[in-house]
């Protein structure tokens, strides 16, 4: 019989020695828990058999802090223990915690219905949904049914962002809208039904980055601040670009009689400085960069500061970021607007450093903040996942909303990465996404981990909402919701056929060099297309609802584009392979190899 010797044997004590040391501090809570229960008349069962009896909050995060630490130990990995864990709670609560953020366990409360929360107050500020128009305007009738929706899921405004589709007009702008468009009378009937929806009006207009829309015309060429780039132009107040600013600006007011609030974006200025007399104006002044760019911003601000004085600029802020306190206050940047503070990744409290935050409480009386609810995680994407991007930023708030007002958060739903870019996730496949966030944003819960019942109950979904693609079906019926669900049979289908293209039999029996040169085994073949099929006929329905659905949101110019960027490239891919697999079968004997010894190339190469 063979004998255990050395660290094998250590390995084992230590092993036994640690589970009996859980076991005897399991048994001492238990007992302590027993002695409470005895006070109660009745213990209570969740549904997934538990015990629901109350735990004090220090006791639950001493007992998992210490148990985690046993099983750290026995796995030798405790020196690495990692400090961005999430301490997990009754109920599925999460609370996320960093060397940023110290939770204080004491504050933690009891729900009546048992869930924990970590009393903190429900965000009071602005709740404003993001609609990008420069992909995909819906009809204007859709808004009769979407701005009902998004209040009573407790958003309190919108934010417009027009670029091509509105209706500029005069010498100066008229080749500037997109063929199709709104009419000034399809903006006075949105801006009517925002406001019989109590819903704020914040319109967004690029004044200095991603102009494209702009930029890109032939007429406007010279405005650019690189020739081959059509993104910047150099915004100087005796520049014609000056001019075609403060007209952009002035029929955008117009148009929006009332307003407190217009945002001008001035976002990624990537290539600032770069022309000739950019150049010349920073030598002049010795200027660096980012002090030019605060002279550009300048001019459209201090214009619509000057001519209309109750509204108040709202631009993004990350131009800012690497800007010192001393130079935003002496170029009088807190007096002149408010910054919006964007960031769209799950991970908010590490993106942007503290250093940000302290430097923006000591100049700005008060910022907003940007979350995403669809367009920010992939710029082809076309369904989304629901993000807890908006968790971070309430983590934010609770951090730093003792030193600064933060008076709204803007949920971004980018409709195109820029002017130029593809189509990512359509407005209504975007809803699930955003009646969560508005939910959660409102919620005391910051740990709830699913969709409420009243949100379900607006959205008139049977059952839950799928956290992330290809999950499960969202059965709903809120306007649009046959769009979302056709997108979701083609994220099946997609998974369908890349799991048909990753077999290894396809992989074997049906490369170039088999189809090039017709030569394989039919039962090979036949196996690796066995779903071939119904993949091409499940497209085909795909499209026809797809079609049919879209036509109630949007016009055929938005329904050509979604299907040629979607739905085309899967469709010539299975025609390709269904070709290939038409070719191999039609053989019935093969020649001998080498099968290049008929080539003429093949034969040169040999001679």
């Amino acid at each position: 019989m063979w004998r255990i010797r050395g660290r094998t044997q250590m390995t084992i004590i230590v092993m036994t020695i640690a589970t009996l040391i859980l076991i005897l501090y399991r048994m001492s809570t238990n007992d302590v828990a027993a002695t409470n229960i005895t006070k109660e008349s009745q213990v209570q069962l969740d549904d997934s058999g538990y015990s629901t009896v109350p735990e004090n909050i220090d006791q639950f995060a001493k007992r998992r802090a210490m148990e985690s630490n046993i099983l750290n130990d026995i796995k030798g990995h405790r020196k690495y223990e990692d400090r961005n864990q999430r301490i997990m709670f009754p109920n599925g609560l999460g609370l996320h915690t960093n060397e940023n953020e110290v939770i204080h366990t004491d504050n933690m409360k009891q729900n009546s219905d048992g869930t924990w929360n970590n009393g903190l107050p429900t965000f009071k500020g602005a709740r404003i949904v993001h609609l990008d128009l420069k992909g995909a305007p819906p009809r204007v009738s859709y808004y009769e049914e979407f701005f009902p929706l998004i209040r009573n899921l407790g958003a309190t405004g919108v934010l417009i962002e027009y670029e091509d589709m509105f209706p500029f007009n005069g010498p100066l702008l008229q080749d500037l809208p997109a063929y199709n468009a709104y009419s000034i009378s399809d903006i006075k009937r949105i801006l009517h039904l925002a406001a019989s929806n109590d819903l704020q009006v914040i319109p967004l207009i690029q004044t200095f980055g991603h102009l494209e829309f702009l930029l890109k015309l032939q007429r406007f060429m010279e405005l650019r601040e690189v020739q081959k780039y059509p993104q910047f132009t150099f915004p100087n107040k005796f520049c014609k670009s000056h001019r075609i600013t403060v007209c952009v600006v002035h029929q955008i007011v117009a148009l929006h009689p009332g307003i407190k609030y217009l945002h001008i974006g001035c976002d990624e200025v990537y290539y600032l400085g770069e022309c000739v007399r950019c150049g010349l104006m920073m030598v002049d002044h010795q200027w660096s960069k980012k002090q030019l760019f605060l002279h550009h911003q300048g001019s459209p601000i201090r214009y619509i500061r000057e001519k209309h004085r109750e509204i108040v600029p709202l631009t993004w802020d990350d131009e800012f970021r690497d800007l010192s306190a001393s130079e935003l206050v002496e170029w009088g940047i807190p007096k002149l607007l408010e910054p919006v503070v964007w960031k769209y990744t799950p991970d908010v409290v590490n993106s942007i450093a503290s250093e940000v935050w302290n430097k923006y409480a000591a100049v700005f009386p008060a910022v907003w903040i940007a979350s995403a609810f669809k367009g920010a995680t992939g710029s082809d994407k076309y369904i989304t996942d629901i993000s807890e991007n908006h968790h971070s930023w309430m983590d934010i708030i609770s951090l730093y909303s003792s030193q600064l007002k933060f008076k709204g958060i803007f949920i971004t739903g980018w409709q195109r990465y820029d002017h130029f870019s593809v189509l990512c996730e359509l407005l209504p496949i975007g809803i699930p996404s955003l009646a969560s966030a508005l939910a959660y944003i409102q919620s005391e819960n910051r740990g709830m981990t699913v969709v409420p019942r009243h949100v379900l109950d607006l959205l008139k979904c049977d059952g839950s909402l799928p956290m992330s693609p290809g999950s499960g079906r969202t059965r709903c019926n809120f306007p649009g919701a046959e769009i979302l669900e056709a997108v979701e049979r083609l994220y099946l289908l997609q998974m369908n056929v890349d799991r048909m293209l990753a077999d290894s039999t396809l992989k074997g029996w049906m490369t170039s060099y088999n189809i090039e040169h017709g030569f394989s085994s039919p039962s090979h073949v036949e196996h690796a297309t066995a779903e071939l099929d119904r993949c091409k006929m499940e497209l085909t329905y795909i499209e026809r609802d797809v079609r049919s659905a879209m036509s109630d949101v949007y016009d055929r110019y938005t329904i050509s584009e979604w299907v040629s960027t979607f739905l085309r490239p899967l469709d010539i891919q299975l025609q390709t392979l269904w070709d290939a697999r038409e070719k191999l079968l039609s053989r019935t004997h093969w020649p001998k190899r080498p099968l290049d010894i008929l080539k003429p190339s093949s034969i040169a190469h040999n001679l």
